[in-house]
C-alpha cells in the first residue's frame, strides 16, 4: 500500500445537481407508469387531449420536487421522509407511529415497483424481439425457474 499524503483524502460528494435531482424525483414518482398507460389513454380518448393529464401531472411533480427540496434543506438528515414525519408529528406523539408506518409501506411498495418495471420491460421487449412468445419473455424478465 502506498502512503497517501494527509491532505489527499477522498470525500463523498453529498450534493446533487439539477439533472440528478430531477431524474431521481421523476423515477421515484413516475417509474414505468407512463410507458404502460400513455398508449392506453391515447387509445381510449381518441386524441392528443389525453396528454393534458400528463402535462398537469408534470406540473404536480414539479411542485412535489420543490417541497422535497425545501424539506431536504430544512432537515438535512439521512432517512429523509422518516425524519420529516417524525419532526412534523412530534417525537413523543403520532410521529413515531406515522414514521414507522411509512417505513413499512415502503417495504410493500418496493417489490410492486420492481414488478411494474418487469411488466414494462416485458412489453417493450416484445417490440424489440417480436418472435419471442409470452413464456420466453417471462423467462427473460424473471429468470429460469
Amino acid at each position: 500500500m502506498e502512503n497517501q499524503p494527509a491532505g489527499d483524502t477522498q470525500e463523498l460528494d453529498r450534493g446533487m445537481g439539477l439533472a440528478g435531482a430531477m431524474s431521481t424525483n421523476i423515477l421515484n414518482m413516475v417509474g414505468i407508469g407512463p410507458f404502460l398507460t400513455i398508449p392506453l389513454a391515447l387509445a381510449a380518448m381518441g386524441g392528443p387531449q389525453a396528454m393534458l393529464g400528463w402535462v398537469l401531472g408534470a406540473i404536480l411533480c414539479l411542485c412535489d420536487g420543490l417541497v422535497w427540496a425545501e424539506l431536504g434543506s430544512a432537515l438535512p438528515r439521512s432517512g429523509g421522509p422518516y425524519h420529516y414525519l417524525l419532526q412534523a408529528f412530534g417525537r413523543n406523539s403520532w410521529g413515531r407511529m406515522i414514521s414507522f408506518l411509512f417505513l413499512w409501506q415502503s417495504l410493500l411498495i418496493g417489490p410492486i415497483s420492481i414488478a411494474a418495471g418487469a411488466v414494462g420491460f416485458g412489453q417493450y421487449a416484445s417490440f424489440l424481439a417480436p418472435h419471442l412468445q409470452h413464456a420466453q419473455l417471462v423467462m427473460i424478465v424473471t429468470g429460469p425457474h
